[in-house]
């Protein structure tokens, strides 16, 4: 897999390509914080320094100016200062008198925010040719902890689907000094970190919003989906190009509990010991997404008929039974679930399961049942994505025949 940094780079320079010309230059709203460093220096890397512009907007006195002015002079790159209290001074006055109303914290909060990105677009009309990042994190995103049409405007937006710890990874990947990658996290006009305001740490967040439960304060936890439950709709409205890193996904095959229950002879201790290990996987690898396949026949399909089908109530749609195991949806990881067999005609034990997962760089196979429609997936999203890896995790099925060999036909999977 390309490392993060080459992604990231490639992306940028995709993005310009696209939606500009070779004179087209990232106007970088620098705070001093690790998301505009690393911004800047992914955009630096990409176009060259002399097609970034960076631009600090303290409101007022800015304690951590001089950060901001570090990374320029680091980088190399253009900056200017604009001091946005005139502005803010001005239209609170203005705003206040003409409602006779008092500058409420939300106020104070948000309004800077627009004001920059105001300023961001003025900046950017004047000099010309230019597009602005946005320069949010997923962590952020999440927790809904940015200001609609303030930060959470812009052009094009790199760090969109990085979690905090990504951002860190591809600062170091940049060289970026260690200090501004691993800043506190703060929105530079409370006072406080991030973190304080929200009473639990980003890295909290991402092992939640990665479905790691466990490894987290259950009250801490419950507090934190609560919170990504309550801003979807709010992360809704960045519908800005962002850069989508390689992924990782975890295709479970057929794991429904008409399968498991004992009814397929695979028995049940032999499935309680896969899936422990499916379990296990999802707890140590960073999945992005998961898939799952059901065999949903309609009645009297003519499945498995070598072994003594058409089995009337196998896996019939909507019947008890025909719904995937409970312990494995679980998890919080986003999922889609594929359905198969239901042409009644049609002998189906393997589909592409990655019709609507993009950038896949790896995938793994579990489920049900190894000989069968593990391998038949395995064998069908090969033919599909030639570029992905794609590896089988035996500990994580079970097989009807355990000593079967399975021809891979030369593609592109190995079984672990």
């Amino acid at each position: 897999m390309r490392t993060l940094k080459e992604q990231m780079v490639a992306w940028i320079k995709d993005y310009f390509a696209k939606n500009g010309d070779e004179n087209t230059k990232a106007l970088i709203g620098i705070s001093g914080g690790k998301d505009s460093t690393v911004v800047a220096a992914a955009c630096v890397a990409a176009l060259g320094k002399d097609r970034v512009v960076g631009v600090m907007m303290p409101n007022g006195v800015q304690t951590d100016i001089n950060d901001s002015k570090r990374v320029c002079e680091f980088l190399g790159i253009k900056n200017y200062e604009v001091n946005i209290k005139g502005a803010y001074d001005a239209l609170t006055q203005e705003i206040t008198a003409k409602t006779a109303g008092e500058a409420t914290p939300q106020f104070k909060t948000n309004t800077p925010s627009r004001l920059r990105m105001a300023t961001l677009y003025g900046v950017a009309a004047i000099i010309g040719n230019c597009r602005i990042s946005n320069n949010g994190n997923k962590s952020e995103r999440l927790m809904g902890y940015f200001t609609i049409w303030g930060d959470g405007a812009g052009d094009f937006a790199p760090l969109a689907n990085l979690y905090v710890s990504d951002v860190v990874r591809l600062g170091i990947e940049l060289g970026l000094p260690e200090d501004l990658v691993k800043k506190a996290p703060s929105d530079g006009m409370c006072g406080k970190t991030d973190e304080d305001n929200l009473g639990f740490t980003y890295a909290e967040v991402e092992k939640v919003a990665r479905g790691f439960f466990d490894d987290v304060n259950p009250e801490t936890a419950q507090k934190i989906q609560k919170k990504i439950n309550g801003m979807s709709w709010k992360c809704k409205l960045l519908n800005l190009p962002c850069f989508v890193p390689d992924q990782k996904v975890l295709a479970i095959v057929d794991a429904q509990k008409d399968f498991i229950d004992g009814s397929m002879g695979v028995g049940m201790e032999k499935w309680k010991k896969a899936k422990a290990a499916i379990i296990d996987l999802m707890k140590k690898e960073k999945y992005d997404s998961i898939v799952y396949t059901k065999d949903w026949h309609p009645a009297n399909h003519c499945s498995f008929k070598p072994q003594g089908g058409p089995w009337p109530n196998h896996c019939v749609a909507g019947e008890k039974g025909a719904e995937i195991d409970a312990e494995l949806l679980a998890v919080n990881i986003p999922s889609v679930t594929l359905n198969k067999g239901c042409d009644p005609n049609v002998e189906e034990y393997g589909i592409d399961v990655l019709p609507n997962v993009d950038n896949v760089k790896e995938l793994h196979l579990v489920g049900l049942c190894f000989d069968y429609c593990v391998q038949s997936c395995a064998k069908e999203t090969a033919k599909t994505h030639p570029n992905t890896k794609i590896v089988v995790k035996k500990a994580g099925t079970v097989a009807i025949d355990e000593n079967a060999k399975i021809d891979w036909e030369g593609l592109n999977v190995k079984v672990e």
